[in-house]
């Protein structure tokens, strides 16, 4: 889908560009951003080697799953890479956004496409943690096709606070056009079937991806799109 179809769809929003934060040491402990108001964790501003990448060098990847694996779910971004494409809202605008496309099937109870976005690149195959406890809220803008729900989840892997699924979470209907959406730290919780429980706060400690993913539960055969821009952490 091109530039001027994504156009036509979201056509009368304008989102502000933030320029991007430092990148930390991967030899230095996590710090928290005490004297910034503002982390900008992802504005899709850069791309690098043909795949879009976070504001300061994380991979963004494409994720899917589905509980049928004789009914995959299908997402595409860019072609040949496990990566959204950059597009803009109108003609001319200098502002990338992220795009995706994803198809469910039919019967599963459960299916999901996102992305995975990691803050920093990885050393040495490890993703660096950072501390992100300084902020009281996660605010990014959506636009949301072929899907009426969305989790944002954040994570830490490889630091000593892991989980198999099941990281702290929350979920939101999306509403039409595309909007800015508030995630309260203190609100995200893990799902109520995790064994393993974790106090969020130790992952925010540790953090080292956000994900964002429309799913549904159940499934009808269904296409569509997310956008996503300015994932932002905020005080």
């Amino acid at each position: 889908m091109g530039s001027h179809r994504v156009a036509a769809l979201v056509a009368g929003f304008v989102l502000a560009v933030v320029h991007s934060a430092a990148a930390q040491r991967d030899d230095e402990p996590p710090k928290t951003p005490d004297k910034a108001e503002k982390l900008v964790y992802a504005d899709f501003e850069t791309a690098a080697d043909g795949k879009t990448i976070s504001s300061r060098g994380g991979s963004v990847t494409i994720t899917s799953y589905q509980e049928s694996d004789l009914h995959k779910t299908t997402a595409k971004g860019v072609a040949d890479a496990n990566t959204p494409e950059r597009v803009h809202v109108k003609p001319g605008d200098p502002n990338h956004l992220a795009k995706f496309e994803f198809a469910f099937m039919a019967p599963n109870q459960w299916a999901g496409a996102g992305l995975e976005i990691k803050g920093q690149p990885d050393v040495d195959g490890k993703t660096p943690a950072e501390d992100v406890t300084g902020f009281k809220k996660l605010t990014m803008q959506l636009y949301a096709k072929g899907a009426e729900t969305v989790r944002v989840e954040l994570s830490s892997r490889g630091h000593g606070v892991d989980l198999q699924a099941g990281y702290p979470q929350m979920i939101f209907k999306v509403r039409p056009g595309l909007n800015t959406y508030e995630v309260s730290l203190k609100a995200l919780a893990q799902p109520s079937w995790v064994d393993v429980k974790m106090d969020p706060k130790k992952i925010l400690q540790k953090l080292t991806a956000v994900s964002i993913t429309v799913f549904c539960e159940p499934c009808l055969p269904s296409e569509g799109m997310l956008i996503v821009d300015n994932v932002t952490f905020e005080k």
